[in-house]
C-alpha cells in the first residue's frame, strides 16, 4: 500500500510543536529514555522532529542529539546527510517520525553508523488511526506500519517488535479501549542490525594410512 500523501508538503515542525502532539512527545520520551539508560556507556544517536522534542529529554552517556531543520539537521551540531559519524560508531539510535522524503537515505546512514547487534527505535504516526484528523491537513506524509517494517528489513535492520501507542483520537475517552491497539495514534518499531555469521573452517579430509582392524 503506498504512503498516504497530501498535496501540501509543509514543514513537520509546526504540527509536532502543537498541542495535539504534546501527548505523543511525553509518551515517547517515557518509553524511549529507559531503553537508552540500559546502555549508559555506549554512544547513541537521537533524531527528533523538532527542537522542542529534545528540550527536556535528560539523556545519559555519550551521544549526539539532532532535530530536523529545513533540509538538514541541527542540535549538538549542524549537518546534512551523510551523518558526521564514523562507521559502526553508535550502539543505539532513536528516530522519531522519519519523513517519507528522507527515510531511505537516513536508514542507509543508520545502518552504516550502527554497530553490529546495535538497536534502533523508530516512531511514526499511524495513518490508520482516527487521530490522523489532527495532522493530515498539515502536509505530513506517512507510511503504513507494514511498509515501515519492510523498509527496515531492506536496510539490514531486523524488526523485532512493533507497539502502538497514544490515543485513538483527541478526547477524554480515547484511551479506554485497550484492545484496539492498531488504531492508536503512533507506532514504535524496535529493530536490530543484523550480523553476518562468518563461515566456519572447512573440515580437512581424513586419510587413513595402513590397514584398519576389523
Amino acid at each position: 500500500m503506498p504512503a498516504l500523501q497530501s498535496t501540501r508538503q509543509a514543514s513537520q515542525a509546526p504540527w509536532f510543536d502543537s498541542e495535539p502532539a504534546e501527548a505523543l512527545r511525553v509518551l515517547e520520551r517515557q518509553l524511549l529514555l529507559p531503553q537508552l539508560s540500559l546502555l549508559p556507556t555506549r554512544p547513541w544517536l537521537w533524531i527528533a522532529p523538532s527542537a522542542a522534542w529534545l528540550a527536556d529529554a535528560q539523556l545519559g552517556g555519550r551521544g549526539l542529539r539532532l532535530h530536523r531543520q529545513g533540509n538538514g539537521y541541527a542540535g549538538d551540531t549542524r549537518c546534512a546527510l551523510p551523518l558526521p559519524l564514523p562507521n559502526e560508531s553508535v550502539n543505539a539510535i532513536v528516530l522519531q517520525h522519519v519523513t517519507v522524503g528522507d527515510a531511505d537515505h537516513l536508514l542507509d546512514e543508520c545502518e552504516r553508523v550502527l554497530m553490529p547487534g546495535g538497536h534502533l527505535w523508530l516512531t511514526s504516526l499511524n495513518p490508520f488511526s482516527p487521530f490522523r484528523t489532527r495532522w493530515r491537513q498539515h502536509g505530513l506524509v506517512v507510511r503504513t506500519p507494514q511498509r515501515i517494517r519492510q523498509l527496515l528489513e531492506r536496510h539490514g535492520l531486523e524488526c523485532e517488535d512493533v507497539r502502538y501507542l497514544g490515543p485513538m483520537w483527541q478526547g477524554a475517552g480515547s484511551r479506554r479501549r485497550s484492545g484496539w491497539a492498531p488504531l492508536r495514534a503512533a507506532c514504535l518499531f524496535h529493530a536490530e542490525k543484523r550480523t553476518l555469521a562468518l563461515p566456519g573452517p572447512t573440515p580437512l579430509p581424513v586419510r587413513w594410512h595402513g590397514t584398519v582392524a576389523t
